[in-house]
C-alpha cells in the first residue's frame, strides 16, 4: 500500500496506482491522442494538457499493452496498428474474464470448506442465480475441477452441457481430482448426440460409474455435500432460472432426486449391448438367461425409454411384433408401464 498523498490527487490525471474506470477513461483519451498525432512526442502530448507525469505513467502502461512502441529517435513513440493493437487487448480481456469465470466456483466451494458449516452473516448468498447458457457451461466445468469427494451429474439435453461436449470428451473442464466418485446419468435423448457418447465413453474408460435415464426432468449436478447446480438451459434458451446452490436443505433434497434417477436408471454398458449405441459385444452369459435374446434387447431398449419403432429398427422386426413382445414382458414381470418393465429386468440381472 502507498503513503497517502500530501494532496488530494487530481482526478484528471490518476496514476497506475488507481486502476479502475477513471484510470481506464484517462488511457483511453491519451491512446487517441497518440493516434491522432500518428507518431506522438512527449512535447505533442505535453501540448495537448498532459503533465511529464502523465506522458510517463500512460505511455509505459500502453507499451505493456502493447498499444505503442518505442521510435528511435528519444521522447517519441509508434503506434502499432489499432487494428492489431486492440484486437490483442480484447483477447487477453476475454482470457480474463473466461478464467475468472472458469474458477469461480472452484474458488467459492473452497471458502465455503474453509469456512465449514459456520452460519454466514448477512449478505452471503445461499442461492446464486445464473443466467446465459455459457456461464452455466462455466459453472458446471468449474464444479468438476473443485470436488474432492463425489461429482453426480444427471443430465438431460440442456444447451449448456450441449456447449461442453461438443468442447470434446478429453476438454480440462472434464478434469476431476482423483478419488472423486463420479456418477453419470445420460437422459435417453442423449443417445443420439455423438459428442454427449463420447464423453460417456470418456467416463467409462476413466472408471466413472454411467447409466442412462428416460425422462431426466432437468440437469441437476452436485458436488460433495455442499454444492449444487440446476441447469434449465433445455427449458429456456438463456437458462432462465437456472442458480447453484449451497443450503444444506436444498443440497439433500437434490442429492435425493437424483438417487431417485440413478435407481431407476439402466447401465450405460447395457444400453451399448442392447444395440442402441454403437456396435457393442454382446454379453457372454446372454445365452443363460431366461428370455429369448430379442426379448432381453427388447427390455434393454424399453429400459433407455426408446420407442416401439426405434426397437423395431434395432431388432428388424414389425412395429407390431415389437408391440406383442412388450405386452408379453409386461405381464411377464408385472409391471404397468413399458419403462418399468426394462427397469425390472435390469434389477434381475437379466439385461
Amino acid at each position: 500500500m502507498t503513503a497517502p498523498s500530501q494532496r488530494p490527487p487530481d482526478p484528471s490525471s490518476p496514476t497506475r496506482h488507481s486502476r479502475g474506470e477513471v484510470y481506464e477513461e484517462f488511457l483511453s483519451r491519451v491512446y487517441l491522442t497518440a493516434v491522432r498525432l500518428g507518431v506522438p512526442s512527449r512535447a505533442q502530448l505535453l501540448d495537448a494538457g498532459l503533465t511529464d507525469e502523465d506522458v510517463d505513467d500512460a505511455v509505459a502502461e500502453l507499451m505493456e499493452r502493447g498499444m505503442l512502441s518505442p521510435a528511435e529517435e528519444g521522447d517519441r513513440w509508434l503506434v502499432v496498428p489499432p487494428r492489431e493493437a486492440l484486437t490483442r487487448r480484447m483477447d487477453q480481456i476475454e482470457r480474463r474474464v473466461a478464467m475468472t469465470r472458469a474458477t469461480a466456483s472452484e474458488v467459492e466451494s473452497m471458502w465455503r470448506r474453509a469456512m465449514g458449516d459456520v452460519e454466514q452473516g448477512a449478505g452471503q448468498a445461499d442461492l446464486d442465480v445464473i443466467s446465459g447458457t455459457v456461464e452455466i457451461a462455466h459453472r458446471i466445468a468449474g464444479l468438476h475441477r473443485s470436488a474432492t469427494s463425489r461429482l453426480w451429474w444427471a443430465v438431460d439435453a440442456s444447451a449448456a452441457a450441449g456447449t461442453l461436449f461438443a468442447e470434446g470428451a478429453g476438454g480440462r473442464w472434464t478434469a476431476v481430482r482423483d478419488g472423486v466418485t463420479v456418477r453419470l446419468v445420460l437422459d435417453s435423448s442423449l443417445l443420439g448426440d455423438p459428442d454427449a457418447l463420447a464423453y460417456a465413453d470418456r467416463a467409462r474408460e476413466l472408471g466413472h460409474e454411467v447409466r442412462v435415464a428416460n425422462g431426466v426432468p432437468f440437469s441437476v449436478l452436485m458436488t460433495d455435500d455442499t454444492d449444487v447446480l440446476v441447469d434449465l438451459s433445455r427449458h429456456a434458451p438463456d437458462g432462465d432460472g437456472s442458480f447453484e446452490a449451497h443450503r444444506t436443505s436444498w443440497v439433500q433434497a437434490l442429492t435425493r432426486l437424483f438417487v431417485e434417477i440413478w435407481d431407476l436408471s439402466t447401465p450405460y454398458g447395457t444400453v451399448l449391448n442392447a444395440g442402441l449405441v454403437g456396435e457393442g459385444a454382446r454379453s457372454a452369459g446372454r445365452g443363460r438367461l431366461p428370455l429369448e435374446e430379442k426379448d432381453a434387447r427388447v427390455l434393454a431398449l424399453l429400459a433407455t425409454g426408446a420407442s416401439d419403432k426405434v426397437i423395431a429398427r434395432q431388432l428388424g422386426v414389425s412395429v407390431r411384433t415389437v408391440e406383442r413382445r412388450v405386452r408379453y414382458l409386461m405381464e411377464h414381470l408385472g409391471t404397468g408401464t413399458r419403462f418399468q418393465a426394462g427397469v425390472q429386468a435390469v434389477r434381475r440381472g437379466w439385461v
